[in-house]
């Protein structure tokens, strides 16, 4: 008995981290669609992104993720002025 609540909770957990997550990219699309971002707006590169694995991330890689979406928004800027 113990042991089917406790595989219903751990499948009750899953599906509403899954939601969760849906709603968080969900969110995020809005807000990209609002501001022009285009490459957040594509779905399959949000959900890699929000299903990725929670990690620690030092400072550098915070750095490094920050200029390279800042290149990206500038890229996207560039191709509109084309």
């Amino acid at each position: 008995m113990i042991h089917k609540g406790l595989s219903h909770y751990q499948s009750v957990q899953k599906s509403v981290k899954e939601l969760d997550n849906s709603h968080i990219l969900e969110k995020i699309m809005e807000k990209a669609a609002i501001y022009d971002i285009v490459f957040l707006q594509n779905r399959s590169l949000m959900e890699t992104i929000v299903n990725s694995p929670e990690k620690k991330v030092d400072e550098q890689v915070i750095l490094h993720i920050e200029k390279l979406l800042l290149w990206l928004v500038q890229t996207q800027e560039e191709a509109k002025l084309s």
